[in-house]
């Protein structure tokens, strides 16, 4: 079974898609970056996705990606892709002191891949927007004052500075950007076996704590709500029209709740 990425990916997402798998000897894995060096883009997975040439992908979600695709409607991330906390330019710790409202972050350019979900709800939202096609470039075009912001997952930014740190770059202290955006396994419509196959293993790691248990471990999760001070942080809510009604929204298990204890 073809899936994207390499096999040493240490993210979530690629841990638990392979402890799903592993529970069983119904599927084999074959990591579609492996021995290439060259990460597919999003364009690449989704067309290859639709030609049954790759079988699982992963991504935050949208209407057109749940019109195409078989979404399996358990978020992997809890939710946390939908709470972003800006990286910024070192000389710019500071510009989210005065930022209480959506209209105060009007006033700020932030920076997004050209394809992504979140630029679409970054827009819907009147969001000014700086988009690129390539995302590694957007760190260097942050520093080089292209935008204001740089807006990440909460599992991300301390990760991508570290990696980064060439740049003058580092994690904004005062705001969250919040919106429901679940991040979903994808598989090709007619493959309803496969799509039945990953939603009952999932609801099993869920039911038995096992899924809770692996999240709240994983060393990025567990670093990211360390360092994240999301209590200490202030909020600004927005909309997401790339929801659609199949949206679990009424199963508070599948979600993180940054207000809650994060002891686990």
């Amino acid at each position: 079974m073809n899936v994207q990425g390499k096999s040493t990916d240490q993210r979530f997402a690629v841990v638990l898609l392979k402890s799903l798998i592993n529970r069983d000897n119904k599927y084999q894995l074959n990591f579609m970056d492996d021995g290439t060096g060259i990460q597919l883009s999003e364009a690449k997975l989704h067309n290859d996705l639709l030609n049954d040439k790759i079988h699982i992908i992963w991504t935050l979600t949208s209407k057109s990606h749940e019109e195409k695709f078989q979404a399996i409607y358990i978020p992997i991330y809890r939710g946390m892709y939908g709470m972003r906390i800006p990286i910024v330019t070192k000389q710019n710790q500071n510009i989210f002191h005065g930022v209480k409202t959506l209209d105060d972050l009007k006033k700020f350019k932030a920076g997004q891949g050209s394809f992504w979900a979140d630029t679409k709800i970054l827009q819907a939202n009147n969001l000014p927007v700086v988009k690129e096609l390539k995302y590694i470039n957007l760190f260097h075009m942050l520093e080089g004052d292209r935008f204001d912001y740089f807006p990440r997952g909460i599992p991300e930014p301390w990760a991508e500075i570290e990696r980064e740190q060439a740049l003058d770059l580092v994690v904004e202290s005062n705001i969250m950007i919040r919106y429901t955006a679940p991040f979903y396994f994808f598989v090709n419509k007619s493959n309803k076996k496969l799509a039945s196959y990953l939603t009952a293993s999932l609801n099993s790691l869920i039911s038995s704590g096992e899924y809770n248990k692996m999240f709240y471990s994983h060393p990025d999760i567990k670093s990211a709500l360390n360092k994240a001070n999301l209590k200490q942080r202030n909020v600004i809510h927005l909309k997401n029209p790339e929801l659609t009604s199949a949206t679990p929204t009424d199963r508070a298990e599948l979600w993180f709740d940054p207000n809650q204890s994060l002891v686990h």
